[in-house]
């Protein structure tokens, strides 16, 4: 295939790998694909020309998988909501330069096809750490994460989501030797397969089941879509909703004595039936200014636990976590005793609420700085632990080089005219009474090794987000990264969300219990127990490291190998 074709091959490829991650998980045809990929670069003529290729190929399958960025900006006024695709096609056409990277070193590397295939596994990992990290990074949807529906992904554990892609380019270059290679290099394509499917085996072997019994866990999903989120009109009912729904969790914990995660009750209620509830208390702290509200008397801080929005009055019954989504408590909790008061007074005494909300603290020269943060909350009142994001979103908690884009129009996608400071990065809250927990904010899931505290290891990771304005296919692929992040650290995963999807993962990375996109309720169960350390934890990337070497040793070997001469005819002698 020369010319044109090229293009439109790549452009088809990128667009069948995409449909390999969530919600689709059509990972046959992702290996396809990568096929694909891999033979467009092993012919290319050039380096250049198999970067294009590579890049043509990275951009389809970003924009594709990505679309969903898009649904970002509709729930904005400063820009055009038509900017949102042009943001979805700038982004893929800047990630796609992490597959062009290593396509076009693979063919300046080696003149050999089946040494560019080498070397293009090898060089793959360094691409996707490259792209998880610069500029911030974005580490979504690595090409592994197409095995989570298989017992494959198990194998996170010990090589990690990198290893995971390394393993289905690897298995997308054996595709193509079965095709393009006959001879000994077939042989090779079968084998690596077989090896995949063995591999699968070991994976399904690595989980084990067991009766523990974790703590009591309540995941609240209220439903708030993003369209309401910033309306202060609703903040009243947005809270009372959080109550509401807490109290019922709660009443149902005890009801059930011994939540277990094979029988975890979910209670589901459609958008539609959530009523609206008058009460005494109004909005307390605006969100994004801080300005407070609250002008109620002394004499009303502390609500009662009726008068707090719950309704009825909480069972007896053991200890249990609550968890809230990003940013669900609109007030500044910190500086406003009585909002802190009443989601206090929500929970039973010796219960632990953990919920978003914005923290603030002072600059040295006086200016408030505020943070995208979460709060444990204990049922006395006290605030026992705060985290504060560290991996920030660009231009929905920051606008990179606010100076220049501000006057282009280039405004954050949520409201607000500043800019949140980023926190130190993974941190192991103790809780009282609880499992100690990492907290992780939103997308910081999505980063391998970033989300627990090598010196002092968590039994569980709070992951709470706002995937309301992630469209249709985010929050699935947000589960996804949840999932891979599971596996990698062999921890339990809660999410909670204010629209979906809220879960429950654990160490193997299946979801437990959940609720889905559009619903409305609590889950009630228990966190499932954290399995022994996994060599990822322990290692990192080592093992990627040295598979990475051994296949570029391959590439160069295979390149310098020169085959024998043939053997020259025998003269006869004739007289």
């Amino acid at each position: 295939m020369q010319g044109p074709r090229n293009l439109i091959v790549a452009a088809v490829a990128g667009a069948a790998t995409a449909l390999a991650f969530a919600p689709l998980n059509l990972w046959p045809l992702g290996l396809v694909g990568l096929a694909l990929f891999a033979h467009l670069v092993v012919t290319a003529d050039s380096g250049w020309a198999a970067s294009g290729r590579g890049w043509l190929f990275g951009t389809a399958m970003f924009a594709v998988s990505l679309n969903w960025i898009a649904t970002s900006f509709t729930y904005q006024a400063k820009m055009p909501a038509a900017l949102g695709w042009v943001a979805v096609i700038g982004l893929a056409m800047y990630l796609a330069l992490f597959v062009a990277l290593p396509a076009g070193l693979a063919v300046r590397l080696a003149k050999k096809p089946v040494a560019r295939a080498l070397w293009l596994v090898a060089l793959w990992p360094l691409a996707e750490i490259l792209r998880g990290t610069l500029l911030t990074g974005f580490a979504w949807n690595p090409a592994g994460a197409m095995w989570l529906e298989t017992p494959v992904a198990q194998l996170a554990s010990v090589v990690g989501s990198t290893g995971l892609s390394m393993l289905a380019l690897a298995c997308g270059v054996a595709l193509l030797w079965l095709v393009r290679n006959p001879g000994r290099w077939q042989g090779a394509g079968i084998a690596t397969l077989a090896a995949t499917f063995l591999l699968a085996l070991l994976g399904g072997s690595m989980i084990t089941e067991n009766d523990f019994i974790g703590t009591p866990l309540v995941i609240v999903q209220p439903g708030i879509g993003q369209d309401e989120r910033y309306d202060t009109a609703a903040a009243e009912r947005h809270i009372a909703t959080y109550i509401r729904l807490t109290r019922q969790g709660l009443n149902q914990a005890a009801q059930a004595g011994r939540p277990v995660l094979e029988n975890a009750e979910v209670a589901r209620r459609e958008l539609t039936e959530i009523e609206g509830v008058v009460s005494p208390v109004p909005p307390t702290a605006d969100k994004v200014t801080g300005e407070l509200k609250n002008k109620l008397a002394l004499g009303l801080a502390a609500p009662t636990p009726e008068a707090a929005g719950g309704g009825t009055a909480l069972l007896p019954r053991k200890p249990t976590l609550i968890l809230w989504p990003e940013g669900a408590i609109d007030a500044m909790v910190e500086i406003d005793p009585s909002a802190l008061a009443r989601i206090a007074g929500s929970i039973g005494r010796s219960d632990l609420l953990l919920a978003g909300g914005t923290g603030v603290s002072r600059n040295r020269d006086g200016s408030a700085r505020y943070a995208n943060s979460l709060f444990a909350i204990a049922g006395d009142g006290r605030i026992v632990a705060r985290f504060d994001k560290a991996h920030l979103v660009p231009l929905g908690e920051y606008v990179p080089l606010r100076d220049w884009l501000e006057p282009l129009g280039i405004a954050r996608l949520v409201p607000g005219d500043f800019d949140f400071a980023a926190g130190p990065g993974p941190r192991t809250l103790m809780l009282p009474g609880f499992t100690s927990v990492s907290p992780m904010i939103c997308y910081e899931i999505a980063f391998p090794q970033a989300v627990a505290d090598r010196g002092n290891r968590p039994g569980w990771i709070a992951n709470v987000s706002n995937d309301a304005w992630f469209g249709a296919w985010g929050p699935p692929q947000h589960l996804a990264q949840s999932r891979l992040r599971a596996i990698e650290e062999r921890l339990p995963v809660a999410r909670a969300t204010p629209t979906g999807i809220s879960a429950v993962v654990d160490g193997f990375g299946r979801v437990r219990s959940s609720l889905s996109q559009g619903e409305i309720g609590t889950i009630v169960t228990s966190l499932p127990p954290p399995q022994p350390e996994s060599l990822f934890a322990r290692l990192g990337l080592y093992p990627v490291a040295v598979l990475a070497l051994l296949l570029a040793l391959a590439g160069w070997l295979v390149e310098r190998h020169r085959p024998p001469p043939p053997p020259r005819p025998m003269r006869t002698m004739t007289a």
